[in-house]
């Protein structure tokens, strides 16, 4: 195929119709690339404030499983010693706090138990008591403690209460120790043997 050339007044024509064109300005196109990447940082910022917000999203309204009214709580995280499990099971920790969840709605359990795990958390605090009742609403709010404490990472150990805490009704909770609450444990440790820290 032969390539044609331009006449003199195609080119003159061309020229003509083009005369008014103004070509791109190339910091526009960076400016467009940081407008871009502005708006990517913006997403990523908000991303990360609700991801913030949404530590608690795990505690869904869907219920996996439906427990009965003699099932016991049990749960134990991995690598928690079993001489804890076995202190939360009988009860032998002191309460610290203690959160009753009785005639509360799924909803509205789920949101005092988010305060009450953040308050306890804020406050040193790691021996819990959860009190959710017995009866159908009860039944319905320890399913909803079942699924919901485990997905709480700050929760190492759960088990059904001692009859005189409430039996089947109320749930020990032992939350993961604090920074603060470890630094005394390794202090105490360190002068019961007799070193220095």
């Amino acid at each position: 195929m032969k390539k044609e050339s331009l006449s003199e007044q195609d080119r003159a024509l061309f020229s003509q119709e083009m005369g008014d064109v103004i070509p791109l300005n190339t910091e526009q196109k960076v400016l467009i690339k940081s407008r871009q990447q502005h708006i990517n940082q913006n997403y990523r910022r908000q991303a990360a404030e609700k991801a913030e917000n949404d530590a608690w999203a795990p505690l869904s309204l869907v219920l996996r499983k439906q427990l009965h009214a003699d099932d016991w709580l049990s749960f134990k995280r991995e690598g928690i010693q079993q001489g804890v499990f076995k202190n939360l099971r009988l009860g032998k920790y002191a309460l610290e706090a203690t959160l009753n969840l009785q005639q509360q709605t799924p909803a509205q359990a789920r949101d005092e138990l988010i305060r009450f795990i953040d308050d306890c958390e804020h406050n040193n605090l790691r021996s819990l008591l959860i009190v959710f009742g017995r009866g159908r609403n009860g039944c319905q709010l320890k399913s909803y403690l079942n699924q919901w404490l485990v997905d709480l990472e700050k929760v190492q150990v759960f088990h059904t209460a001692m009859k005189h805490h409430g039996g089947s009704a109320a749930v020990y909770v032992l939350l993961r120790k604090s920074e603060a609450k470890r630094q005394q444990n390794r202090e105490r440790h360190a002068a019961r043997l007799g070193h220095i820290l």
